[in-house]
């Protein structure tokens, strides 16, 4: 005895969803993921949310990136126009990483102090960075 397809009725049942396990016809399966096609439906709408999530998060990350690029051309600026109007001595510090490792520069009559100012927003740096992906990673996998 033939089965017949327990999403339709009418047709007789060719394939098992991997999904619930029902037993479906060729008309309401979906051979590309071997589930019918309400698992489908349900995949299709859990996928979209997970979509929708991804873009939330990918557009945050776009804002906290074009801020900090405002920021950073915004203080080079303020430092090109107090350096040509002579409001400021040359003194510079530096941290730059290369991989783990960090080179720490500075020259000038406040070097230590712009070295330490530099060590000091690496570090928040780094905690925003850290921060921010922990939530964006929380936020696409639903907190689990």
């Amino acid at each position: 005895m033939k089965k017949i397809c327990e999403i339709c009725g009418s047709n007789p049942a060719m394939y098992v969803c991997s999904e619930c396990g029902r037993s479906v016809c060729r008309q309401c399966f979906e051979p590309s993921s071997w589930i019918c096609s309400d698992c489908y439906r349900v995949k299709g709408r859990e996928y979209e949310h997970d979509l929708e999530a991804s873009t939330i998060s990918s557009s945050l990350f776009m804002k906290v990136f074009l801020a900090g690029f405002l920021l950073i051309f915004l203080g080079v600026a303020i430092l090109m126009i107090a350096g040509l109007m002579g409001w400021v001595s040359q003194s510079f510090g530096l941290v730059v990483f290369i991989g783990p490792i960090p080179i720490i520069l500075g020259a000038g009559k406040y070097s230590s102090l712009a070295i330490l100012l530099a060590i000091i927003l690496t570090i928040i740096g780094i905690a925003l960075f850290v921060i921010l992906r922990k939530q964006m990673f929380l936020g696409f996998y639903g907190g689990t």
